[in-house]
C-alpha cells in the first residue's frame, strides 16, 4: 500500500507519512519472509510506545550474539539501567562543554582546506569529517587511527550501502573489536583524560562494564555521534538553502541559533525511525493484534510533522516555541549525546554560513536509502570570495 523504500519517498517522505497518519496511523507491513513490521506514525502513539514496557529493545527469544549490539540502546531494564548509570559517569555535561573550542577549530580547519577552491561536496568535505574528528577526540582515539575507525563505523551504520558481503563485514567487525580491546588495555595501563578512560574506570555498586559492553558502548558512541551529526549538518544546510528567508533571518539574529537547530531537527532531522523495538508479548494496541516478536518502528520524522502537536508542521519556522520534537527519542532511551549533537549543530551551521555567506547548491541533492537514518549522499555547493 505504501512504498517506503523508493528514491521518490526518500526525497520527500512527508506526503506519504501524512497519508499514513490520517488513514493508517498503525500500519502493518509484511516483508518477503512473512514477518510483520508495525509502523507507528502519530506523535501520541510514538510517545506511548517509547514509554510502554511491553515494547522492548531486546529481541524476544533471541539473545544478542553481536558484540557491537550489547549496549544500552538495545537493552531493557534492569540491564539498561545498569549500563546507563555507568555511562552517565563518563559522559558528563562538563566534558561536552569542554569540546566547544575543539569543535570550532575543526570547523574552521575544514573550511580553510577548501575555501580557495570556491566549491566542495558539503557531505564529503565538511559534514562527514567534522564529527569523525570530534567524537574520536572525545573518545581518545589517536588521530593516526581515525580514518580506519571511521571506515569501521561506516560498516556498522550501512553495511548494505558499502556493498559488503556478510563475511567481509564480520571480518571488519572482528578487527574493530580487537582494536578497541587493545585500546582499553592501554587506557588501563596509562589513563588519559578521555571518554574511553572514563568508561574503563566507570564503576557503580561494585560493577564495571565488561569487555563486550565496553566495545559495544564505544561503537554506539562512534555511530550515533558520527552518523547523526553528518545528517544534522547536511539536512540542516539543505533546508536553510531551500528556505532563504529563514536563513536571512538567522544571519541577522544569531540569538535564534538555538531555536533554529531545534527546528531543523524537527523539520528534517537525521533519524527517520527509532532503532527497532519488538512486541514483547501478545497484545492488542488500539484494536491491532500484535504478536510477540513482531518488529515495531516508531517513525520520528512523521511524529515531528504531526499537526495535532505542531502548528503548521510543514512550515520551517526557526522562531518556533515549545518545540517538543522527538529527534532524540523519549523516555528511558532519550539520547545521552543530545547536548553534544546540539553543540555540534550550532557550531557547524553558524561557521558555514558565517564564513561562506553566499553559499549555494550547484546540483540537486540525493538522499541515501535506508529506514533508520535520513541523510544525503552528496550536496555539491559553491561560493564566491
Amino acid at each position: 500500500m505504501y512504498d517506503l523504500f523508493s528514491p521518490a519517498f526518500k526525497a520527500n517522505p512527508h506526503p506519504t507519512f501524512a497519508q499514513m497518519r490520517a488513514n493508517h496511523p498503525i500500519y502493518a507491513h509484511h516483508d518477503r519472509n512473512g514477518n510483520t513490521i508495525w509502523y507507528i506514525t502519530r506523535y501520541a502513539d510514538v510517545v506511548t510506545i517509547m514509554r510502554d514496557a511491553r515494547f522492548v529493545k531486546e529481541q524476544p527469544d533471541r539473545p544478542p550474539t553481536d558484540a557491537i549490539n550489547q549496549n544500552m540502546l538495545f537493552a531493557d531494564p534492569p540491564n539498561h539501567t545498569r549500563l546507563r548509570t555507568l555511562v552517565n559517569q563518563a559522559f558528563t555535561p562538563r566534558r561536552v562543554e569542554q569540546m566547544a573550542p575543539t569543535l570550532q577549530m575543526v570547523a574552521d580547519e575544514l573550511i580553510d582546506a577548501v575555501y580557495a577552491m570556491g566549491a566542495m561536496d558539503l557531505i564529503a568535505d565538511f559534514a562527514l569529517p567534522f564529527p569523525v574528528v570530534v567524537i574520536s577526540d572525545l573518545l581518545g582515539i589517536p588521530s593516526a587511527d581515525q580514518s580506519q575507525v571511521a571506515a569501521w563505523s561506516q560498516t556498522i551504520i550501512s553495511p548494505g550501502g558499502r556493498r559488503l558481503k556478510a563475511k567481509e563485514r564480520r571480518r571488519m567487525m572482528r578487527e574493530f573489536v580487537a582494536y578497541l580491546q587493545t585500546l582499553f588495555e592501554k587506557r588501563r595501563q596509562s589513563p588519559q583524560d578521555d571518554l574511553i578512560t572514563a568508561l574503563v574506570q566507570a564503576e557503580a555498586h561494585g560493577e564495571r562494564l565488561s569487555e563486550t559492553e565496553l566495545s559495544s558502548m564505544v561503537a554506539l558512541l562512534l555511530v550515533t555521534g558520527h552518523e547523526t551529526t553528518v545528517n544534522l549538518i547536511g539536512n540542516g544546510v539543505l533546508t536553510l538553502l531551500q528556505h532563504p528567508l529563514q536563513l536571512e533571518l538567522l544571519r541577522h539574529n544569531p540569538d535564534l541559533l538555538d531555536s533554529a537547530v531545534e527546528e531543523l531537527l524537527r523539520f528534517d532531522g537525521p533519524v527517520e525511525t527509532s532503532t527497532t523495538r519488538w512486541v514483547g508479548e501478545n497484545l492488542v494496541y488500539k484494536g491491532h493484534a500484535m504478536q510477540r516478536g513482531d518488529t515495531v518502528r516508531v517513525v520520528i520524522t512523521s511524529a515531528n510533522h504531526d499537526p495535532a502537536v505542531f502548528e503548521n508542521p510543514d512550515q520551517l519556522d526557526i522562531t518556533r516555541k515549545s518545540n517538543k520534537h522527538l529527534q532524540f527519542g523519549h523516555g528511558i532511551h532519550y539520547c545521552l549525546g543530545a547536548p553534544l549533537a546540539r553543540l555540534e549543530g550550532r557550531v557547524a551551521l553558524w561557521t558555514l554560513f558565517d564564513r561562506l555567506p553566499n553559499l549555494k547548491m550547484t546540483a540537486n541533492p540525493k538522499f541515501r536509502q535506508g529506514v533508520l537514518f535520513r541523510g544525503l549522499e552528496a550536496l555539491p555547493v559553491a561560493w564566491t570570495h
